[in-house]
């Protein structure tokens, strides 16, 4: 294992010792988030769903941060290996091809949860934010954690250049992420044309739901269609990217 855990460490120190341009920034958005949601809007909004407008996005925007960060460690990492070359010192190691995967998708897992944290417990103090089943809520956490860090090796693997990468934030996750009720309820766009259909049968909407029940106790999405796609997200993408690296797709080019 001493391969793995070097290949693991080296990608944790890599964005560790650039934490001002890795972890910092995304950490500062989303807490930024929730200052203006909560400070400015929030008092307008009133409550959502039972809930003080912040506390009902809150979960959210967690959410979102261990998705953004734990897809693009990964994405831009295994690129940044292909188009520098140094792919082929892991290639020629003695590794196993499941065990590089493994290490990479795990160290995109770790800068995810670092950023989450940080989120929740600033939540916490600053909102008084409850977290209704802490354990569901990390498991929950993990699960997305690990999905998104496999999808962003897949893509770290599939792309011929940076925008390749920036390409998928764009008309992927970005609007998947935005219009999956992080920011709104169902009861606030019933009856818009096309936000609702999209919103209704969008996979982040439930998954957004089932983070939202672990943190508040209360969702408008049933609680197990999430919790069964993000397992399925999580042990689908996983195994996909092994797949890929045991077959070595585009791993030498």
């Amino acid at each position: 294992m001493i391969g793995p855990f070097t290949l693991f460490k080296r990608e944790v120190m890599r964005y560790l010792k650039d934490s001002l341009d890795t972890i910092v920034p995304p950490t500062l958005s989303t807490i930024l988030y929730i200052v203006i949601f909560g400070v400015a809007l929030g008092s307008r909004l009133g409550h959502v769903d039972g809930v003080p407008y912040i506390q009902f996005v809150l979960p959210g925007l967690i959410m979102m941060s261990a998705i953004v960060n734990s897809f693009a460690n990964p994405a831009y990492s295994v690129f940044q290996s292909r188009w520098n070359g140094n792919i082929f010192d892991f290639l020629s190691s003695p590794m196993s091809f499941t065990q590089m995967a493994l290490a990479i998708i795990f160290a995109g897992v770790v800068r995810g949860l670092i950023v989450a944290v940080v989120v929740v417990i600033a939540a916490v103090i600053f909102t008084g934010v409850p977290l209704a089943h802490p354990a569901f809520t990390a498991l929950y956490l993990l699960l997305t954690a690990i999905a998104f860090s496999s999808l962003g090796c897949i893509v770290g693997l599939w792309t011929k250049g940076w925008d390749g990468v920036n390409t998928v934030y764009t008309f992927v996750l970005d609007p998947l992420v935005f219009l999956g009720g992080v920011f709104y309820s169902l009861e606030m766009v019933h009856g818009v044309p096309v936000v609702e259909q999209f919103t209704l049968i969008n996979p982040f909407t439930h998954i957004t739901g089932g983070f939202r029940y672990g943190m508040l106790g209360s969702s408008e999405t049933d609680l197990w269609v999430g919790l069964g796609l993000i397992v399925v997200l999580a042990v689908g993408l996983s195994g996909l990217s092994i797949w890929l690296f045991r077959r070595g797709w585009h791993l030498k080019s």
